[in-house]
């Protein structure tokens, strides 16, 4: 049986999840999303993703905040961010808290497949 990698995305963006689920549904990936932070961390630990894609400001629970609350109590899904924020500080931090990978927005196809397939290559491996 083949085990298709099921990925959150969680975004208060509409428009942003649907551009990201298009594009990993088109890669054979099994999606699920959330509209901010804390129903992403209540999906992530009923759901339990292979890797889940975050946004970085979202109301309720931003990245951040999203990124503490999974490490604190022991969720080991590895977690891409994705910002606008180009800043070399914002992804040192996201990366501090535990981020696999930041990404910046508007995220293309070529930069995210790639990049989620590493991660979950990594993780198979584990």
């Amino acid at each position: 049986m083949i085990n298709i990698p099921k990925i959150l995305i969680i975004d208060d963006s509409g428009f942003q999840r649907k551009i990201i689920s298009d594009i990993l549904k088109e890669e054979g990936y099994a999606v699920i999303t959330s509209v901010n932070g804390m129903s992403g961390y209540t999906t992530a630990l009923k759901e339990s993703p292979d890797l889940i894609i975050c946004d970085l400001l979202m109301p309720d629970l931003d990245g951040y905040e999203f990124l503490k609350k999974i490490r604190e109590n022991g969720v080991a899904i590895p977690v891409i961010v994705l910002t606008s924020d180009i800043q070399h500080t914002t992804r040192e931090i996201c990366l501090d808290l535990g981020a696999v990978d930041v990404l910046n927005k508007p995220v293309r196809r070529t930069t995210l497949i790639p990049a989620l397939q590493e991660v979950l290559r990594k993780r198979s491996r584990t």
